[in-house]
């Protein structure tokens, strides 16, 4: 299995690419610079479950963080998305990395090592085919072999996201505590799921 070095802060870790998992012939890869616009384009039509993503945030996550994109099938254009472009994309990161986030602080503080799920969007035109699993399979992976003992991700529950909250349920995750987000005045739910 092939690896890569991947930085965040200070730690470096060996960590076997899950890049190249293939289910119903749509591959996960690591992101580049150039999928940069449609990650921020796909993330911004989510922004009810997601936070925000700037153009100018790209150099900051692709160096800080593991973005993994699948790209959309051929036969995936509709109105809404008329260029095939991506159809997933997750944000992973660990700690101390330097992300400023009161979610990822709340994990920091509680956890010694941990991997941390900053967002995970798939097109509404892709739900219910496992892309999200498939996704957090490759997550968990990467966590495991870089030693994290936890994987960590926080989902709303005022307003509630009912389609994630069911998914972490459903994955294994379970509720440690929860917060207000003060960027965006809601509840979150914090989840964690043992790696271990």
């Amino acid at each position: 299995m092939p690896y890569q070095l991947v930085r965040c802060g200070r730690e470096i870790s060996r960590v076997p690419q899950y890049a190249m998992m293939v289910l119903m012939d749509l591959s996960a890869r690591p992101a580049i610079t150039e999928d940069w616009t449609q990650i921020v384009q796909l993330n911004n039509s989510e922004l009810r479950n997601v936070g925000p993503l700037r153009l100018d945030q790209g150099e900051w996550f692709l160096s800080h963080a593991t973005v993994t994109v699948i790209d959309g099938p051929d036969d995936a254009r509709t109105a809404e998305h008329p260029a095939v472009g991506l159809a997933a994309m997750i944000v992973l990161m660990v700690q101390d990395c330097g992300y400023r986030s009161p979610n990822y602080a709340w994990f920091a503080a509680r956890f010694d090592g941990f991997a941390y799920v900053d967002r995970i969007v798939v097109r509404n035109d892709q739900a219910g085919q496992g892309l999200g699993r498939l996704l957090y399979d490759g997550a968990a992976t990467w966590a495991r072999q870089a030693g994290k003992p936890v994987l960590t991700a926080e989902v709303s529950v005022e307003p509630p996201n009912e389609r994630s909250l069911e998914f972490h349920r459903r994955y294994g995750f379970g509720e440690i505590g929860r917060q207000v987000d003060p960027r965006y005045g809601q509840t979150v739910a914090m989840l964690s799921f043992p790696l271990r």
